[in-house]
């Protein structure tokens, strides 16, 4: 039987096994060529009798994704809706940050940057500055941090040059990936050593002082794999701002082949940097900078035991850390009165420095997981696994911390796809957790998928997914501190214990190919209820010394709902071998329920826009030449909480972008270079995620030199 491996544009294709390829075919790329091959013996993807399927069709290219089920499936068996953002996307797109890439995803809202130039990546909306409803994965390492479980996209040691393709899975992902997966999963996976021996050096110029450059070496032998890349990446960010970011980075990452049966995979990775922080002249809120530094390292062992049974475990852990604080001042100079007058004013307390600090913490994260696949009959395969994690965190300022606080979780998971009937695929699939402070959870899915004919195929999903509170959630207490740590201000804070909160979704997908493969059509109609939504609710009587920043405070409580109900679709057009467009379209009505108080409904608009959408063309001239044009559309919404501005318009308006890129490649004495001139934006300016940040037309030149 030939072995299949997984093609940049995750297909699957038969490669030809020779002494230097051989080790290069890693446990799961075996597992998916038996569970692959058994599918087409009762044809998985077409509903036909085998007998009628001919050589070719088995050499044809089979979209394959392992994101929703932790099962490698063609993306016809998914039961969930699956965008794959090819590498073929990823380069005509001409985006130079990555999370930018998600504006191609049906029903993703890309906001950059509410602050520090950190950028919300987000599901049908219903975010704020700190999006963390999404599990996000590199080469199976989890990216998210532990204090507030969101990705810092500046210091993931990765460029968008990296990346060979990724799977967004849009759907409660959380009964494969736990409580970080709420409402979906981005499995971001890098390109092969193999794929770019040698050296390589990209560079990029442009707008707002924007400066990137990577360094990078792999090398690929006979049982190593392995690279080694340093990256730099500079912006000011938007004009009146303070948000500018330096990052720093490091990222060594490789495999090691014992034999067939044995895989090693590591990663290894540090980041640093600078971001700018605070701006609005006050003393509390003072231009500077804050520094931001991550570790973290992961290691998989993988054990193909036989054709049908394969194994992995795996270790990880991560330390992040942002020094956040200043000295304001004393409190009588703030306030111009005498410091004998002090204690009146604060209930006893002498006049003292002041601590301002909104990020400033110590946080670490231990992960390990073991799972199995297994083919247990022609019609039946299955996942199971099992996990757990400790998450650290030391923080006054953020959680009012003193010492420091740990959560521990325990997941068990599973999956099983079986095939009743020739034109009938079920998947079947439970996560079970608890992390210690809210007890267990099971989050549960069912997914039927109906082969209508060869190409066609409908699919109707049902699920329940939980998202446990993370930390600095659970102990949030922003304050403004006198230096000896007595507050004397609570600006937020979490009251009362948070509880889990709750998404059923469920969907009815098509799926088709049509004009002879050359266009692939994905269509999904949904509803999704969110109950017991943790809100951040304004309470102006909550009882405190003195008022600097707010009145009151601002509480983290439950207590929230939505439904959203639409329609999305994407689109693959190959119009010939040099034309390709891809498109995608999202409708969403969101019906909110708000508590008194809360800021998710002090905005005109939903925290869900109605619209989004995305056209990308792209062509192929001769002589290295290629250009492509994208559309960008994002409808009203509203960024809770920090999507306001300074005047309480929290409305972020909707807007259109076109972005253009050029690019020219040259081959020349075992080289090759690619130059690229790339405008965002030709239009007027729009605002990003709050009217505090106008994008307006940039341009960058990017430069890629590889020597092989």
């Amino acid at each position: 039987m030939p072995v299949k491996i997984i093609d940049m544009d995750g297909a699957v294709r038969f490669p030809i096994i020779n002494k230097k390829s051989r080790h290069r075919i890693f446990g799961s790329q075996v597992f998916l060529s038996v569970s692959l091959a058994l599918v087409s013996g009762f044809s998985f993807a077409s509903g036909v009798d085998n007998k009628s399927l001919t050589e070719t069709d088995y050499l044809a290219d089979i979209p394959v994704v392992i994101s929703a089920t932790r099962l490698p499936q063609q993306i016809t068996s998914s039961p969930v809706a699956t965008t794959v953002i090819s590498r073929e996307m990823i380069e005509a797109s001409g985006f130079v940050e990555i999370p930018d890439l998600f504006r191609l995803v049906p029903g993703f809202q890309v906001g950059l940057s509410w602050r520090d130039h950190h950028t919300s990546v987000t599901y049908h909306g219903q975010s704020d500055g700190l999006s963390r409803r999404m599990q996000v994965l590199i080469d199976g390492r989890v990216a998210l941090g532990t204090l507030f479980g969101i990705v810092d996209w500046d210091r993931l040691g990765i460029t968008v040059n990296d990346i060979d393709r990724i799977e967004v899975v849009r759907g409660p992902a959380g009964v494969s990936y736990g409580s970080n997966a709420f409402i979906g999963a981005i499995n971001i996976i890098t390109r092969e050593p193999f794929a770019e021996p040698g050296w390589k050096f990209s560079a990029v110029s442009g707008s707002r002082s924007a400066e990137q450059f990577s360094a990078q070496y792999a090398h690929s032998g006979e049982q190593f794999d392995y690279r080694g890349a340093f990256n730099y990446f500079n912006t000011d960010g938007f004009k009146g701002v303070n948000d500018e970011s330096r990052s720093r980075s490091g990222r060594f990452q490789g495999r090691y082949h014992f034999d067939h049966e044995r895989i090693l995979d590591f990663q290894l990775g540090y980041a640093e940097g600078p971001w700018g922080r605070g701006g609005s002249g006050s003393p509390l809120d003072q231009a500077g900078e804050k520094n931001a530094e991550e570790q973290y390292g992961n290691i998989r062992f993988t054990r193909v035991v036989s054709p049908r049974n394969e194994w992995h475990l795996q270790l990880g852990a991560s330390k992040s850390c942002e020094e956040d604080g200043f000295d304001a001042g004393l409190l009588s100079d703030l306030l111009g009165v005498n410091p004998l007058d002090v204690p009146p004013l604060t209930g006893g307390q002498p006049d003292q420095m002041l601590k301002i600090a909104a990020f400033d913490y110590e946080s670490s994260r231990l992960d390990a997981e073991f799972q199995q696949q297994l083919v247990l009959g022609e019609r039946l395969r299955t996942v199971w696994g099992v996990g757990y994690r400790r998450d650290d965190v030391n923080g006054v300022s953020t959680v009012g911390l003193r010492k420091r606080e740990n959560t521990e979780t325990f997941r068990g998971y599973g999956n099983f796809e079986v095939r009743p009937a020739d034109k009938v695929l079920i998947n079947v699939g439970m996560m079970i957790e608890d992390n210690g402070l809210n007890g267990l959870e099971v989050s549960p899915r069912v997914g039927v998928n109906y082969f209508l004919s060869p190409g066609h195929v409908l699919r109707f999903t049902v699920a329940e997914s939980y998202r446990q509170p993370f930390i600095a959630e659970v102990f949030h207490d922003v304050s403004v501190r006198f230096n000896d740590g007595s507050v004397l201000e609570q600006i937020q804070l979490a009251p009362e214990p948070l509880e889990p909160e709750e998404l059923r979704s469920y969907e009815l997908g098509y799926m088709g190919s049509l004009l002879e493969g050359r266009l692939s059509l994905a269509l999904k109609i949904f509803r999704e209820e969110f109950e017991n939504e943790i809100e951040f609710v304004a309470n102006p009587f909550h009882p405190e010394p003195l008022t600097l920043f707010n009145p009151g405070s601002i509480y983290d409580v439950n207590g929230g709902a939505t439904e959203i109900t639409g329609a999305e679709f994407d689109l693959n057009w190959r119009l010939g071998k040099a034309t390709r467009i891809w498109a995608s379209y999202a409708y969403a009505n969101a019906d909110q329920h708000c508590q008194p108080g809360a800021f998710r409904c002090f905005a005109d608009s939903d925290a869900t826009p109605k619209i989004t959408g995305s056209l990308l063309a792209s062509h192929d001239f001769a002589d290295g030449w290629q250009v492509s044009l994208g559309y960008y559309y994002l409808g009203e919404m509203n960024w809770i909480f920090w999507g306001c501005d300074q005047a309480l318009n929290c409305d972020t308006p909707s807007y259109d972008r076109v972005d253009l890129r050029l690019a020219r490649s040259f081959r020349f004495n075992g080289a090759n270079l690619k130059l690229e001139l790339i405008g965002q934006n030709l239009g007027g300016d729009y605002f990003e995620f709050n009217r505090r940040n106008r994008f307006e037309t940039r341009t960058f030149l990017r430069a890629s030199l590889q020597f092989r």
